[in-house]
C-alpha cells in the first residue's frame, strides 16, 4: 500500500476536526444539547409547522451539517492516534497535531487577558512562538519530518531486518550498533563448489608453496620435451 505525505496530512486534518467535536472528557462543561424555553407562538409560527421543517432537518443531516459523529470519522481519528506512535520525537508529534488543528481551525493557545489566562483560537505560527518556543519554520520542519516517518513505514517492509538475516550468500551482514548480541558474532558467507578444498580439510594445503609448484611444472615440461626429442 502506497501512502503519500499529502494523504497523511489530510487524514490528520480530518482527525483534528473530529477531535474538536468529541464530547467533553471532564476538562470543560458538557455542551447544551437540547432545552425548551417557554414562549408564546404566533399563528404564523403554528402555520409554519409541517413536513417542510422536517425535510430541511433531514437534508442537513444528509449533507453532514449535523454535529453527530459517524463511525467512519471516529475510525479515522483512532487511526491517527495509532499512526502518531510511529513518530520517534515527542516534539514532532506535537507539531504535527498542532499543524493539523490549525488547518482545521480548532487550535487553541493560552492568552493572558485582564490577568486571566484563557484559551483562544491561534494560528500555527503563534502556537510555535508562544507554546513550543520555536520558530514557525522549525515547527513546520518538525511536522514534515513526522509525516515522512509515518510515510516511510508504509513505503518499506518493516520486517526487512529479519528477512535479511536469512539471506547469507556472498554477503557479510552489517553490524547493528543497537544489537550488542551480534556485534562480536562473525560468520563465514563463502560460496564453495563440491570439489573445493580448504586448508582445514587438506593437511598438505597448509604447507603449499607456489615456488615449489612452479618448479614441478617446469620439470614436467622439460621431461616431456626430452621424451619427444628422443622419439
Amino acid at each position: 500500500m502506497i501512502v503519500t505525505p499529502e494523504q497523511i496530512e489530510e487524514l490528520f486534518i480530518s482527525a483534528a476536526e473530529t477531535e474538536a467535536r468529541l464530547p467533553a472528557a471532564g476538562e470543560r462543561p458538557a455542551a447544551l444539547r437540547a432545552q425548551t424555553f417557554p414562549y408564546f407562538h404566533s399563528q404564523i409560527d403554528v402555520n409554519g409547522w409541517g413536513a417542510e421543517r422536517f425535510q430541511e432537518e433531514r437534508a442537513d443531516f444528509l449533507s453532514l451539517k449535523t454535529t453527530r459523529l459517524r463511525r467512519a470519522e471516529i475510525a479515522r481519528w483512532e487511526l491517527c492516534n495509532d499512526l502518531i506512535k510511529l513518530v520517534t520525537s515527542v516534539r514532532r508529534r506535537r507539531c504535527l497535531w498542532a499543524w493539523a488543528m490549525a488547518e482545521a481551525g480548532t487550535l487553541r493557545a493560552p492568552k493572558i487577558m485582564e490577568g486571566e489566562t484563557i484559551l483562544k483560537r491561534a494560528s500555527f505560527s503563534r502556537w510555535c512562538r508562544d507554546v513550543e518556543n520555536v520558530h514557525r519554520n522549525w515547527g513546520a520542519e518538525c511536522k514534515n519530518r513526522a509525516v515522512e516517518e509515518i510515510a516511510s513505514t508504509f513505503a518499506r517492509n518493516t520486517l526487512s531486518d529479519k528477512q535479511k538475516s536469512g539471506i547469507c550468500t556472498l554477503r557479510e551482514e552489517p553490524e547493528t550498533g543497537d544489537k550488542t548480541s551480534n556485534i562480536e558474532e562473525r560468520r563465514d558467507f563463502i560460496w564453495m563448489t563440491p570439489d573445493a578444498f580448504t586448508a582445514r580439510e587438506d593437511p598438505e594445503a597448509q604447507d603449499f608453496s607456489w615456488a615449489a609448484k612452479r618448479n614441478e611444472i617446469r620439470r614436467q615440461r622439460e621431461e616431456h620435451a626430452r621424451k619427444r626429442q628422443a622419439a
